[in-house]
């Protein structure tokens, strides 16, 4: 067998798994006991993606925040006033890119 058949088939399958989960609960309501902590799965995901972002360098711990801090507490304030992540972004990452320029 191909080693580019293998890598077409596993990766056929792991797009028939991630869609299968939009096909089953399409039109479908999810019960309040599984929607209110599914609610929070993103932020959560977010928050933990951060963390790691502003808080490791090269693999480890840093606990003095690195330059990405700012962004972070920037996109953090707007996303509290605002209450919409596209805003966040739309000010996130453009400080982030500034930050990670290279000077």
């Amino acid at each position: 067998m191909s080693i580019w058949i293998v890598i077409a088939v596993i990766g056929a399958v792991s797009y028939l798994l991630r869609v299968s989960m939009f096909v089953v609960l399409a039109g479908r309501t999810l019960p309040s006991s599984l929607e209110r902590p599914m609610s929070v799965v993103g932020p959560a995901a977010i928050g933990a993606l951060l963390a790691t972002m502003v808080f490791t360098s090269g693999g480890r711990f840093d606990p003095l925040p690195t330059a990405e801090l700012a962004p972070t507490l920037a996109a953090f304030l707007v996303v509290r006033r605002t209450g919409d992540v596209m805003h966040a972004f739309t000010v996130g990452f453009p400080l982030m890119w500034i930050v990670a320029a290279p000077t």
